[in-house]
C-alpha cells in the first residue's frame, strides 16, 4: 500500500469503518499489535475532534500514505458552507491524547474550529518505537 483513501459519513457509527481500516493499514504497513492499537485509539480521537465542531460536518476523508519510515494518517471534514460566528472550542486536550500515541501529530483548523488531524507513525517490521 503506497495511498488509501477512504470517505465516510460523520456520524458515530463510521468511525467504526475507519478504525476497522487502520488494522488493515497496520498489518500492511507491518506495525506492531500495540501500535495498531495506539493509532485506532489516535484516529478515533481525531475524528471525534474533526466531527464535533461548531459548523457541520458533511464527509470526514482519512488519507493513508507510506512515505518511509513513517506511515503518515490524515483526517480531514469537509463542512458545510456557513459564516456563522463561530466560538472556537480548546483543542489542546484531543492535542496531548494524539500525540501520546503517536510520533507526530498536527491540527489544522480555522475560526470554526480544527477541520484536519495530520499524524504519523514510524513503519518497519514489528515497530513498538514512537521516534
Amino acid at each position: 500500500m503506497e495511498r488509501l483513501n477512504l470517505s465516510v459519513p460523520p456520524g458515530e457509527e463510521w468511525s467504526l469503518v475507519v478504525r476497522a481500516t487502520i488494522g488493515a493499514i497496520g498489518v500492511t504497513a507491518k506495525l506492531s499489535l500495540d501500535t495498531i492499537d495506539d493509532l485506532r485509539s489516535a484516529v478515533e480521537e481525531a475524528f471525534q475532534l474533526i466531527t464535533h465542531q461548531e459548523r457541520d460536518v458533511i464527509r470526514v476523508t482519512m488519507t493513508a500514505r507510506v512515505e518511509a519510515p513513517f506511515l503518515h494518517l490524515d483526517l480531514s471534514a469537509q463542512r458545510a458552507e456557513g459564516s456563522a460566528a463561530c466560538a472556537l472550542a480548546d483543542p489542546e486536550i484531543a492535542r496531548l491524547i494524539i500525540g501520546a500515541l503517536v510520533t507526530e501529530v498536527t491540527l489544522e483548523g480555522d475560526q470554526c474550529g480544527i477541520h484536519t488531524v495530520r499524524m504519523s507513525v514510524p513503519i518497519g517490521a514489528f515497530n513498538d518505537e514512537r521516534g
